[in-house]
């Protein structure tokens, strides 16, 4: 119970003020948009036989619809053979897509949980352990490294994803994808024999690529505000110090030998002036001169 309370009374949402601490919600939220809209559409694409009268007697189109979803891996997706029933010329049996994505997308899916888990875990301990954070050096060159290393999983895996994305919409065509051009799908060899009716929907999958690399702009930008916390960045900014014998300025002002030679000494009258110390002076008829002293120069 002290422990639990102790961590309430850390709570700190000041650190929402700061720069890591709304960057670091901005990208909790972005991550859950990027393998979300990945991850979520389910689509499919139709085509038709034209005509089935020249393979089995009887007229009327036939259309054949495969569907796909994550993790798009196109050669299990099938449609069964032949296309016209009754087409003795074809053996029974199924037709694959010839490729697909799925490595790219569950990379990319991966990299989108593993920062939707770091941003949480981020977030509780600026805001409940704010003091343990600054204080402790490792924990902060820690968080940078880490941050460092998941930009650059965004732009790969944003990359290897919008290549990816490419093959599935380029091999779930039937025309461009050589549906159409292969031997095993006979109906369809003929120009003209079949058309495409429905290619599948990719708007979802486009706005996963865009918040990819929509990931990497923010992941990229906020490395400038957690570098400022590390210690590098504090030694380097930190104004270099000079001994303060260089910048020190007496305040006592210099005076040269000849005001010094000047000054009276003892009773305010120089010693050769001093009829008491010159026996050869007569005091009855001389008068005794007064020492005016040299004005002082002060040298700055």
């Amino acid at each position: 119970m002290e422990a639990a309370s102790q961590i309430v009374n850390n709570f700190n949402p000041a650190v929402f003020l700061e720069p890591r601490g709304f960057i670091k919600v901005l990208e909790f939220v972005l991550a859950i948009f990027a393998f979300a809209t990945t991850t979520s559409p389910d689509t499919s694409t139709t085509f038709t036989v034209k005509d089935c009268g020249i393979w089995n007697n009887k007229t009327g189109p036939v259309s054949k619809t495969f569907s796909y979803s994550y993790p798009y891996d196109l050669e299990e997706t099938c449609f069964k053979l032949p296309l016209c029933e009754g087409n003795t010329q074809v053996q029974p049996g199924e037709f694959c897509l010839l490729e697909g994505s799925k490595s790219s997308a569950q990379f990319y899916v991966f990299v989108g949980v593993i920062v939707f888990l770091y941003c949480l875990g981020a977030i509780v301990l600026y805001v409940f352990f704010d003091e343990l954070y600054r204080r402790n050096t490792r924990i902060v060159l820690a968080d940078f490294i880490v941050s460092c290393v998941l930009t650059l999983f965004w732009i790969i895996s944003s990359s290897a994803w919008a290549a990816g994305l490419d093959d599935v919409k380029l091999y779930t065509d039937p025309y461009d994808g050589g549906i159409f051009q292969t031997k095993n799908v006979l109906e369809c060899q003929e120009k003209g024999a079949c058309v495409t009716d429905k290619e599948g929907n990719f708007a979802s999958l486009n706005v996963s690529i865009i918040f990819g690399f929509l990931n990497f702009v923010v992941w990229l930008g906020n490395l400038w505000f957690l570098y400022k916390e590390t210690p590098w960045f504090k030694v380097q900014a930190k104004p270099p110090t000079q001994p303060d014998s260089v910048f020190a300025i007496s305040s006592e002002p210099k005076t040269s030998s000849a005001s010094k030679s000047a000054v009276p000494s003892g009773d305010g009258a120089p010693k050769g002036n001093n009829p008491q110390n010159n026996p050869n002076t007569n005091t009855s008829t001389t008068n005794p001169t007064l020492a005016v002293p040299a004005p002082s120069s002060i040298t700055i």
